[in-house]
């Protein structure tokens, strides 16, 4: 796919550029991280609880969050968060590589507090990208945001599996140093970038009159107002409820599926799973992003079902290679659900409400992960790893049935200038 039209567009360009970098650090240290969880407090439970407190924050600031990419320029936020999640991840890696023990309310502290602060990029990013580009580009720039989004992880994660994990095999300090500096490299590094965008002002005239509370009520209110919304909120609820003690599972999959007799599992296959996920997003996002998908919300519907069944595949795929597999088509589905849907609301969502109503559904949908993570760890603990994977992928299935049977919901048609 050729994506020569948007990245001739600087301010785009420098967003997608400052992104690439940041992934890219995190790609080192999502999997460093949580590895290091479970290695340290030997605990299933304890990973469920770290990734319960990565959630939290957008239930309780998700609302703010929209609200002020609503109200104020979007490119100081995208700096701000930036900035503040270098100087965060700067402090803990000095904290590791002086070679102190890291206690669980310190892990529990910086799960919560970066995802705070990418409480309040995501919405700013996404209702600044159509302010970018025209219209029938946006559905173009995402695809390549997103790609880019998922091939970042792709080399940092094949470079976590071959290299970093020597580095582990001789010193678990220093391997959880590297990639928590990487990290903290990356967002100086995005910041960089996002300084270089110009302003980007909500297109509104009533700010300075309204109150931040009644912004975000106006924008629970405009979601409900459009069906189509509503049901994609319920869905994506549901969904991600049942998906959110995934990786939970996975951690200990990795240990007791693939780790051998003793059940150490290392960072190499839990890294190299997530390159077989990664693998399916690269490969599947330019082909979407190349057709012309004039129903978004079927596309979303039988994509996370797709997923939905691998998932439940996965509780019979002790073997590495089989679960492999499985996670590579779980990886080409998420594009065909993502891509047509986010470029949807983009595009049929006014400027003075985007970065709301992307709130709304973060903060409803994934406000509720929380419950899923801490049960993740119970459910490994109570009923195994097998009947896990089967759980998730009944609650997955039964969202994915919500948009399937409405037809206002899945007969929605993407708007004309978006398929232009």
């Amino acid at each position: 796919m050729n994506y020569s039209d948007v990245i001739r567009i600087r301010p785009f360009r420098n967003l997608w550029l400052g992104q690439a970098i940041s992934q890219l650090g995190d790609s080192f240290y999502f999997v460093a991280f949580m590895f290091m969880v479970k290695k340290i407090t030997k605990s299933d439970e304890m990973v469920g609880l770290t990734g319960a407190f990565e959630t939290i924050p957008y239930l309780l600031l998700g609302p703010y969050a929209g609200v002020l990419a609503d109200r104020i320029d979007r490119k100081k936020i995208m700096l701000w968060s930036d900035l503040v999640s270098a100087f965060v991840l700067s402090g803990f890696g000095t904290y590791v590589g002086l070679g102190y023990s890291v206690p669980g309310w310190l892990i529990l502290s910086l799960a919560f507090v970066l995802s705070s602060i990418r409480c309040f990029f995501m919405p700013a990013k996404g209702a600044a990208v159509p302010a970018m580009v025209p219209s029938n580009l946006v559905m173009k720039a995402n695809s390549l945001s997103m790609a880019t989004q998922n091939f970042m992880p792709l080399i940092g994660l094949t470079i976590t599996a071959s290299v970093l994990a020597v580095l582990y095999a001789s010193s678990p300090q220093w391997f959880f140093f590297g990639v928590v500096v990487i990290n903290a490299l990356s967002f100086f590094g995005s910041a960089y970038f996002i300084n270089l965008l110009p302003s980007i002002l909500p297109e509104r005239s009533e700010v300075a009159e309204s109150h931040p509370i009644r912004d975000f009520m106006d924008g629970i209110r405009y979601v409900r107002k459009r069906h189509e919304l509503t049901v994609l909120v319920a869905l994506t609820t549901v969904f991600r409820l049942s998906v959110a003690p995934f990786f939970v599972t996975y951690v200990a999959a990795n240990d007791q599926w693939w780790g051998g007799p003793k059940h150490e599992g290392s960072p190499s296959t839990l890294a190299w799973m997530e390159i077989s996920f990664f693998i399916g997003m690269v490969i599947s996002f330019p082909i979407i992003g190349k057709l012309k998908t004039v129903r978004p919300a079927l596309w979303f519907s039988w994509s996370l079902l797709v997923i939905a069944i691998c998932i439940g595949l996965m509780a019979f795929s002790k073997n590495f290679w089989l679960f492999f597999g499985w996670n590579v088509i779980c990886g080409l589905s998420v594009p065909m659900a993502d891509l047509p849907m986010a470029t949807y609301m983009q595009v049929s969502v006014p400027d003075a409400f985007r970065g709301r109503t992307n709130s709304v559904l973060n903060m409803i949908a994934t406000g509720v992960m929380p419950i899923g993570t801490v049960l993740g760890g119970f459910f490994i603990t109570k009923i195994g790893i097998t009947m896990s994977f089967l759980l998730m992928s009944m609650g997955m299935a039964s969202a994915c049935l919500i948009g399937l049977l409405d037809p206002r919901f899945r007969n929605v048609r993407m708007p004309e200038e978006a398929v232009s």
